[in-house]
């Protein structure tokens, strides 16, 4: 008998993911659609992640291939060695806490097989706390379904990481095989580096439909003190090859929404860490903004939206009165 390859491949890197994590592995496992291969890496967890694991595999055999790192990697390495082993063209990335919907994998498979010319694609979420409420709020998002390489540049140094996280993210084999794995030297912006480089090679595909909820909670890695200072250093040169990637036409306004929303937002979370306490992130995130930019300016351009948001017409401001400076 020939060797037929699963149509979709789900990767869960595992850090002491313990508590979500039985109910993660659940959402994947009852998919409307089977034809998948699921593959799970614990990156050295000191939870019992691994005995979950272990039941879960007793429970469901057959269906879940189990890697275990000897020393603990970070996310991307473990991503990378997920990616590595997978078997079909079609990857789609998972995450401890979060929960599918029954139709995720079904849905996500034919939008690419619909959209033969993506090299990646993402769809909206839901959201979930850490009590299982359950937050299935209507989206209004105008995003179009395909996203090219300038418009992709456009909206992402206005907003930021346009998926967000990669729970709700789908990679092609092509596009893996063709752009590289993700840059382990990341350790918390290495999926917006990622994603920045795979649009060089094919548009970016955008479903709109919520088919996961993604678990919002305290111990994400992205609200550790830590993490601000690490995504300050990563994204700030993603953000100067977005500007590089912009259409001539669009860079005056991204330079302008770069200066006025981005880095605004980095000196009020180097501020924000000082009211914590987190002084040595604190003084690090500073010392960053004043190598990198003009500090002075820039708190003034902080203190200015500050008293916008005050007087609760920052949005007014920034639709408005930005426009002639541009």
């Amino acid at each position: 008998m020939p060797n037929i390859s699963p149509k979709i491949s789900v990767v869960l890197p595992v850090y002491n993911g313990s508590e979500y994590l039985e109910i993660a592995i659940n959402s994947v496992i009852k998919q409307n659609l089977q034809d998948f291969e699921f593959i799970i890496c614990d990156d050295c967890s000191t939870d019992n992640s691994m005995s979950i694991i272990k039941a879960m595999i007793k429970d469901f055999p057959n269906r879940i291939t189990l890697l275990q790192n000897q020393t603990n990697q970070g996310l991307f390495k473990t991503l990378n060695l997920l990616l590595s082993n997978t078997s079909a063209p079609y990857i789609h990335l998972w995450a401890q806490d979060d929960i599918m919907k029954p139709d995720c994998l079904e849905k996500v498979l034919n939008f690419h097989l619909s959209h033969p010319e993506i090299s990646m694609s993402y769809h909206q979420v839901n959201y979930v706390n850490e009590k299982n409420e359950f937050d299935n709020s209507p989206i209004s998002d105008g995003t179009p379904k395909i996203i090219e390489k300038k418009q992709y540049a456009k909206i992402s140094a206005y907003w930021g990481c346009m998926p967000g996280n990669i729970a709700n993210v789908t990679l092609t084999k092509n596009a893996i095989i063709n752009c590289g794995l993700f840059n382990d030297n990341f350790t918390v912006s290495g999926d917006f580096e990622y994603w920045t480089r795979l649009v060089n090679f094919q548009p970016i595909g955008y479903l709109k439909e919520p088919l996961i909820f993604l678990r919002r909670h305290e111990k994400q890695l992205s609200r550790k003190p830590s993490s601000i200072l690490y995504a300050m250093k990563q994204d700030i040169p993603i953000h100067k090859n977005l500007i590089e990637m912009a259409d001539p036409a669009d860079k005056k306004a991204i330079i302008c929404a770069w200066r006025w929303k981005t880095q605004v937002r980095y000196l009020n979370e180097a501020l924000y860490l000082i009211s914590r306490r987190e002084n040595s992130l604190a003084r690090q995130c500073l010392g960053v903004l004043n190598t990198e930019f003009n500090l002075v300016s820039l708190s003034f351009r902080w203190a200015l939206i500050k008293v916008m948001r005050l007087l609760k017409c920052s949005n007014w401001f920034y639709k408005n009165v930005l426009k002639t400076l541009i």
